[in-house]
């Protein structure tokens, strides 16, 4: 209920002018269509009013409704190996989905998975959403370099372990504890609505870990994001703003190589675009697949001229 609550709040401070314009509009039409074809029946003019409203109201709901009906489902959502995308192997095992269960029943289902998820030592890779004035929705990515090698890798706007305030009362990870402390510590921003993906193993360049994916909604504008950083080192962890369209993720997939993309990151990414632009996927493949296939070239360049300066190395010592 309380969730509820707080999901009609958001929509409610989240009202653009132009929809309550819009809203006017319609309803005034409506009403003068009542005054016009009724002939001032107050019943005639109140019952075109009250379809123009019922239309509104419902058309959103609708609309998802015929894209779950019509629309193919993302090709990832039924992989239970290694998450693939754009012909490359993005380094994901997927151990679960949140699919229809509630936030009382992720923790345990979670915690079935064994092994780390059932000790809580496990990340969050979480994706944090916020809408312009015109309704169009952003996020942050965030590029993390290490020092002094220089290696560079992406992921999302919070990655970072579970705490021990982060479990319930039965001793399991809770997500939603830890996506909003999360949040709260690194952005300094409430979230309102979280929504969890997926949780699984990801394997990349740093290494091996169990990690749980979700996205966030928070209450204010992506305006405020704007020129946000990272606390501590600058050169190490730098934010991007990203819009969440298919342009704009597929220009922020194409900063990196697959290899340079945590696993986990990149399927809370296309799922956040599935979310904003439903059935953009497929063009996003299309896009991606040669982009990545140049980066691979240059990525294998680089690893031959690394080998060759530490074998050089090596000689002279």
């Amino acid at each position: 209920m309380r969730h509820g609550m707080k999901r009609a709040g958001w929509w409610i401070r989240r009202l653009r002018g132009k929809w309550l314009l819009a809203f006017l509009v319609l309803a005034g039409a409506g009403a003068g269509a009542g005054l016009v074809y009724g002939g001032g029946d107050p019943a005639t003019v109140g019952g075109i009013a009250g379809a123009v409203l019922v239309g509104l109201v419902m058309a959103r709901p609708l609309a998802a409704l015929g894209r779950r009906l019509f629309m193919r489902s993302p090709s990832w959502r039924s992989r239970t190996d290694s998450l693939e995308f754009a012909d490359a192997d993005l380094g994901f095992r997927v151990e679960g989905t949140a699919g229809k269960l509630s936030p009382r029943e992720l923790p345990g289902a979670i915690a079935d998975s064994g092994g780390r998820f059932a000790g809580g030592e496990i990340s969050l890779e979480l994706w944090v959403v916020a809408t312009d004035e015109r309704g169009q929705a952003w996020t942050v990515a965030q590029e993390v370099r290490e020092q002094p090698a220089g290696r560079v890798e992406w992921t999302s706007s919070v990655d970072a372990e579970f705490g021990l305030v982060d479990v319930d009362s039965f001793g399991r990870p809770d997500p939603y504890r830890a996506a909003h402390r999360l949040v709260k510590q690194t952005f300094d921003i409430p979230t309102v609505d979280v929504e969890v993906v997926a949780w699984g193993r990801e394997q990349h360049v740093s290494g091996t870990r169990d990690t749980v994916v979700a996205f966030a909604r928070v209450s204010i504008g992506a305006e405020e994001l704007a020129g946000f950083e990272y606390r501590g080192n600058r050169w190490q962890r730098v934010a991007h703003l990203v819009t969440l369209d298919l342009d704009g993720v597929a220009k922020t997939l194409g900063w990196g190589h697959p290899l340079q993309w945590r696993g986990g990151s990149a399927l809370g990414l296309l799922e956040v675009l599935e979310v904003s632009e439903p059935g953009a996927w497929p063009a996003l493949e299309r896009l991606m697949a040669p982009r990545w296939h140049e980066k691979g070239m240059f990525v294998r360049l680089e690893r031959e001229a690394e080998r060759v300066t530490e074998r050089a190395i090596a000689a002279s010592s």
